[in-house]
């Protein structure tokens, strides 16, 4: 460790000279109060919503980085290279279309968590569920429930959270049986009929 040839002054002269800046002892101990609760507020938000926002972001990341080294082998370990979220987004425009139909659902899921950093805010919104709710997840979805007893919720965090499985799902077996199967419906579908 290097040492700090500066002296420190004394924090008895410190103390009185910030009482003095802050005029008096009330104002100061009024402004640490405000300030305390203040903190307070923050670290008492809703913890049980940040921490499902969180889950999502964290798990779609595992499965993002799988898909990537998977399908990029020779990029290396995508840990050790430490980038961001948003830069292995970047790394998905790859030309795979079920892959691009994800990306506008995934970069949301990362404004959100930005917006949850910047802010403490863990409120998902009506518009936030919206994007989510697009094309093919949307499809998958409702697909997904037709026929079932139990109703699809629309509460947004639940959409969120719904997106984020579908997400890690289609990133999670590019290879897998269910892959095939969908990448050679979405040929089909698309005027195509050649197999993979």
């Amino acid at each position: 460790m290097v040492a700090d040839d500066r002296k420190l002054p004394d924090m008895t002269a410190v103390a009185a000279r910030v009482v003095e800046l802050m005029g008096g002892r009330e104002q100061v101990i009024a402004s640490m109060e405000a300030e305390y609760y203040a903190m307070k507020a923050r670290w008492n938000k809703d913890v049980l919503t940040i921490g499902r926002i969180l889950r999502a972001h964290l798990h779609v990341e595992y499965y993002l980085t799988e898909f990537l080294q998977h399908t990029n082998p020779k990029l290396g370990d995508l840990d050790e290279a430490r980038i961001t979220f948003n830069q292995k987004i970047n790394l998905l425009q790859s030309g795979d279309r079920t892959v691009e139909l994800l990306i506008p659902g995934i970069r949301h899921l990362n404004k959100i968590r930005n917006r949850l950093a910047h802010n403490l805010d863990a409120t998902v919104t009506e518009g936030d569920a919206t994007v989510f709710l697009q094309g093919m997840f949307n499809a998958f979805r409702e697909a997904g429930a037709s026929g079932a007893e139990k109703q699809l919720s629309t509460k947004p965090i639940d959409v969120l959270e719904e997106f984020a499985e579908f997400a890690s799902s289609m990133l999670h077996a590019p290879s897998g049986q269910h892959s095939k199967a969908f990448d050679q419906a979405m040929k089909e579908l698309s005027g195509r009929t050649e197999t993979p």
